[in-house]
């Protein structure tokens, strides 16, 4: 935190910015003397995105820590808490953080998380983004368009409702379902892609990105695979042959339709 101080000439009266000074004190204080006011704790004020419910006074608390933590840093600009964490009491692995650097670094991206693992103990997920690439994906990206959907910050924000399909983005997020179709890997990897896949289709489609409802539609789709698939799919568990076929034809099946409609735009 900047050492934030200025000098008032102390008054009396009802004059807008006055110092007030506590009554014991008055003896060693006139009007007209000047007494200098340094800031010692800066008060955290948290903002919540218009669709986001109240959270909890633990959550309130923890999200004001990690405020304070990072005022520490002058690189960070802004700070948005985002993910599971405001939307689930307690199903969560970790805080996702979007924070806005003045200049993305990745040693200032370690230092940020080195310091909130070890001041508080909780796993943080860490998105950095320049103030110019927030500006150009809160119009563009469908992923982070419905990432802001539910969020808390520092400061005062309201996403653009401005949306611009720009085709070299939408096929630069489908590269990695489309590489699934091929390569064998982890099983909540095939969860969080049908996700991204649902979250582009709605995009298109000018459908609500509202991630609850995005939730909702891939359980809808996961349960058509029958059997405990979605409790494998979330906790990365192993998964056979037969389910990852099943995976890849809806993905197979998203990524036509989702092409599809980009041919249209």
């Amino acid at each position: 935190m900047q050492n934030i101080q200025f000098t008032h000439k102390v008054s009396k009266g009802s004059r807008f910015n006055q110092i007030y000074i506590p009554k014991e004190m008055e003896a060693n204080f006139e009007v007209g003397d000047f007494v200098e006011v340094k800031l010692l704790k800066k008060k955290e004020k948290i903002y919540y995105s218009e669709n986001l419910e109240k959270l909890s006074d633990f959550k309130e608390k923890l999200i004001k820590e990690i405020f304070l933590k990072l005022n520490e840093f002058n690189e960070v600009q802004q700070v948005f808490v985002v993910g599971s964490f405001l939307t689930q009491k307690i199903d969560y692995n970790d805080v996702d953080l979007m924070i806005v650097l003045h200049k993305k670094d990745e040693n200032a991206e370690r230092k940020i998380y080195d310091k909130l693992t070890e001041k508080l103990n909780i796993k943080f997920h860490i998105i950095p983004i320049s103030e110019d690439e927030l500006h150009y994906l809160e119009k563009t990206c469908p992923l982070t368009k419905s990432m802001l959907y539910y969020y808390i910050s520092n400061k005062e924000f309201d996403i653009s409702t401005k949306k611009i399909v720009d085709k070299n983005h939408i096929k630069f997020l489908l590269m990695m379902p489309e590489d699934l179709l091929e390569i064998k890997t982890n099983s909540k990897v095939f969860y969080d892609n049908l996700r991204r896949l649902i979250t582009i289709e709605r995009f298109l489609g000018d459908k609500n990105l509202d991630p609850k409802k995005v939730n909702n539609e891939l359980n809808l789709i996961i349960n058509k695979i029958g059997g405990n698939a979605g409790a494998i799919l979330k906790n990365s568990e192993q998964i056979d042959d037969k389910i990852i076929n099943k995976l890849r034809e809806m993905i197979r099946k998203k990524l036509k339709n989702i092409k599809k409609n980009l041919n249209k735009k």
